[in-house]
C-alpha cells in the first residue's frame, strides 16, 4: 500500500470482512445452541479462512502505519487520522471506531461461543462417563463368549 487512498480502501475492505466474520460467529452461536455439528464442521473452515483475510488486513494497515512512521496499533492510527484526516478524517475515523468496535463484538461473541463449546463438552464427557460406567457393570458376555448373565444364569444358558 502505497498511498492514502488505498489504505482508505484497504479500511472498508477491512470492515466489511468483519462484518462476515461477526455473522461467521453468529451462525456458530446459533449451530452451537442447536447441536448442530454438521454445521459446526462447515462452519469452521470458512471461520478459518475469514481469520486469514483480517489477519492479512490487519498486517496491511500496520505496515503502512509504520511506513508512514506511526505505531501499527491503535494509538499509531489515532495519530494517522489526527495527522492525516483530511477532508475525509471524519468518515475515515467512524469507519476506524466501527472497525475497533467490530473487535470488540466479535470477541465478546467468540468468548460466548467458547463457552457453549465448553458447555457441550461436558454435557458429552458426562454422556461417555455413564455409558463407560454402564457398560463395565452390564456384560451380557463372557470372555469365552458364553452369556454371562450372572453365575445362576449362565448354566441355564449351557443347558
Amino acid at each position: 500500500m502505497s498511498n492514502r487512498n488505498a489504505f482508505s480502501r484497504t479500511l472498508v475492505a477491512e470492515r466489511e470482512a468483519f462484518a462476515r466474520f461477526l455473522g461467521l460467529l453468529e451462525a456458530e452461536s446459533a449451530s452451537l445452541i442447536k447441536g448442530d455439528i454438521e454445521a459446526l464442521v462447515q462452519l469452521a473452515q470458512v471461520k478459518s479462512d475469514q481469520v486469514a483475510v483480517l489477519a492479512e488486513y490487519a498486517r496491511e494497515r500496520s505496515e503502512f502505519l509504520a511506513s508512514e512512521g506511526f505505531r501499527s496499533d491503535r494509538i499509531g492510527m489515532a495519530e494517522w487520522l489526527l495527522v492525516n484526516g483530511g477532508q475525509d478524517g471524519e468518515q475515515l475515523s467512524r469507519l476506524w471506531h466501527g472497525l475497533v468496535h467490530d473487535a470488540s463484538v466479535a470477541r465478546r461473541v467468540n468468548e460466548k461461543n467458547g463457552v457453549l463449546i465448553e458447555s457441550r463438552l461436558r454435557v458429552n464427557h458426562a454422556a461417555l462417563n455413564v455409558l463407560r460406567s454402564a457398560m463395565k457393570q452390564v456384560s451380557l458376555y463372557g470372555p469365552d463368549g458364553a452369556p454371562a448373565f450372572g453365575e445362576r444364569n449362565r448354566e441355564l444358558g449351557l443347558a
